[in-house]
């Protein structure tokens, strides 16, 4: 992965007759004489929905070729419409030209009666990042893969009951209709998986049922006299069911793993054995900042996508709590080869300028609200999150049951259930186990292996009257400043081999010497409060997340990037438990590869 880049395909689009009209493929994303009415026909009623949905607790469909979303708009209206309330959708779809916010906004406006389910997709569309992007919706989850679908195919871990077969035509758009595909399509259905598509190309006919679909051709949409469906004749395999689970950790990896099982239906009990976010999650504030780095690295592209999924995310949990604030970022260089290196990410690494771009000194200082040295890469979606009201938010859920005050010991597996001993001999038991209690999972998990470190981190409170002007964004150098109500947060320090929380005036002495470099003479006063927490971090800095026996799972090791990492690790767990698609990319797994947690 590391000759990678972080680059997006960005489609041509022109409209013609009130419709969407892709230059580089000649060819339209909707039909001309309905786009609405094509996809009930084409999809909807050509997989047999909605009456398959009649008593699942899950469906999931595949689509090839996201285009503007209509199909999945549709989709998504007719799920909730017919389908069970405590149903939930799975939709997956490949692209390789996404939209950008703007293009998918205006191919929407055309069709006013999806305006509703427009505005939810349109609120929650990802960044434009190469790879794989879970997007939360009422009762849908939405995982949007954009890339080369037979590059990204392979990389899938799902089983689609449906599939949208919605690429531009075979004749302008081959890649997409090879035997290849037709082959993963097959690898990645479960039992009794249907197919539709437009077309009735004899080359695709022959593809899917080589691959083992049943194929025949019906009444096309409009002036299309014929389209395809089929179904792979399997037998029905029983679904993933996981109903309760113990998740061990009260900081915001343990919060997010429970909050993401409990929506899914699963009770949980959560051990803390002090108070919830009282570790590196107590903080005041911390700030979503994704890794930058010279090359396209998995450890890049885990923590951009993570960055992406958090701000989503937020959206969400957050609502009513104020526990976060998008004011923007600016990554401050550090020297001249680290200007260097920041000027040229968007051509290094592919990035879309949407997500973060250098500015000159002049337009830097104008968004920082103080006179700067030097431009910097802005990131104009950079958001602190105050971690303690933001994970009490999160376990306010019917399906979670909080214990503090409650230190697991040791824990077994017993029959088909996890048992937990905690340190007053309770015992608690469940079908799941996750450990995300930071670097206690080292002790908690003995037969595992886990290399990791306690890092110490201190931040710096300083008043806001202490200095010459208010700040209206972050800044990062080697640290960070964070405007927070009536105080600025600083920090924090990367202090090795401690032990304990105590705050010093030596950090506090790093911290501010540290902001003097790049806002000089800002600070008039001195620090006037401060909190030290551990970390736990591993030897390649990417955390430890995903199964390590059966039924049995772990979170940890995400350092100083926990708030960004945290969340994406647990929607990736959740996922592997409740047998849903798996939004990880396969250069991304090694993150979940226990052989990995183990090396030395």
């Amino acid at each position: 992965m590391t000759d990678a880049t972080a680059h997006v395909e960005l489609p041509q689009i022109a409209f013609s007759d009130a419709t969407p009209i892709a230059q580089g493929f000649d060819d339209v994303y909707f039909s001309r004489d309905g786009g609405i009415a094509e996809t009930q026909h084409v999809f909807v009623q050509g997989n047999g929905l909605p009456h398959r949905w009649a008593g699942c607790a899950q469906f999931t469909i595949g689509e090839l070729g996201f285009g503007t979303g209509l199909n999945f708009l549709v989709a998504m209206r007719a799920f909730l419409a017919e389908a069970p309330a405590g149903a939930r959708l799975h939709y997956v779809a490949i692209e390789k030209f996404p939209l950008t916010p703007d293009m998918l906004r205006a191919a929407l406006a055309l069709q006013p009666e999806l305006a509703a389910e427009a505005a939810l997709l349109l609120a929650a569309y990802p960044l434009r990042l190469p790879g794989i992007h879970r997007i939360h919706l009422p009762r849908v989850a939405l995982t949007l893969c954009f890339g080369d679908v037979e590059a990204l195919l392979p990389q899938l871990d799902m089983q689609a009951d449906a599939w949208f077969l919605d690429g531009f035509t075979p004749a302008k758009n081959p890649a997409m209709w090879t035997e290849t595909v037709m082959a993963q399509l097959a690898r990645l259905s479960a039992p009794g998986a249907t197919v539709a598509t437009f077309t009735a190309a004899g080359s695709v006919k022959r593809g899917l049922m080589q691959a083992g679909f049943a194929m025949r051709k019906v009444d096309g949409f409009g002036h299309k006299r014929d389209m395809l469906v089929g179904m792979r004749a399997d037998d029905e395999t029983p679904r993933v069911t996981a109903k309760s689970a113990i998740v061990i950790g009260g900081g915001i990896a343990g919060c997010t793993v429970a909050r993401a099982l409990a929506e899914r239906g699963v009770r949980v009990t959560l051990l803390e054995r002090g108070a919830i976010a009282q570790g590196a999650s107590g903080n005041a504030a911390a700030v979503l900042f994704p890794q930058l780095t010279k090359r396209w690295t998995a450890s890049a592209a885990w923590y951009f996508t993570a960055y992406g999924f958090m701000l989503r995310q937020l959206l969400q949990w957050d609502a009513g709590h104020a526990a976060h604030q998008t004011i923007g970022m600016l990554r401050v260089p550090r020297h001249a080869q680290e200007e260097a290196q920041l000027r040229g990410l968007n051509a290094t690494l592919g990035l879309d300028p949407a997500i973060v771009h250098w500015v000159e000194h002049e337009e830097a200082s104008v968004l920082a609200g103080v006179a700067l040295g030097t431009g910097g890469a802005w990131f104009p979606q950079g958001t602190w999150v105050a971690p303690g009201p933001l994970c009490r938010a999160l376990l306010q859920h019917e399906n979670i049951t909080v214990c503090e005050q409650v230190a697991a010991t040791s824990l077994q597996r017993e029959g088909a259930f996890w048992e937990v001993t905690a340190q007053d001999g309770a015992i608690f038991a469940a079908d799941i186990c996750c450990v995300a209690a930071a670097h206690e999972c080292a002790t908690l998990l003995p037969e595992m292996g886990l290399t990791l470190h306690a890092v110490g981190g201190q931040v710096s409170e300083v008043n806001a009257a202490d200095v010459v002007a208010p700040l209206r964004s972050m800044l990062c150098h080697r640290g960070y400043v964070i405007p927070h109500g009536d105080r600025y947060l600083i920090g924090a320090t990367y202090n090795h081999d401690v032990d304990d929380c105590t705050v010093t005036d030596d950090n506090h002495a790093r911290n501010l010497e540290d902001l003097a470099t790049f806002l000089p003479g800002w600070l008039q006063g001195h620090a006037c409060g401060g909190r030290m927490a551990l970390r736990a971090t591993t030897p390649d800095r990417l955390p430890y997340v995903g199964a390590v026996g059966e039924g049995l799972y772990v979170s940890t090791g995400h350092g100083s990037r926990g708030m960004l990492s945290a969340p994406l690790a647990a929607e990736v767990i959740a996922s592997l438990i409740l047998g849903e698609p798996v939004p990880l990319t396969q250069a991304l797994r090694q993150v979940v590869d226990p052989l990995r947690f183990k090396k030395r």
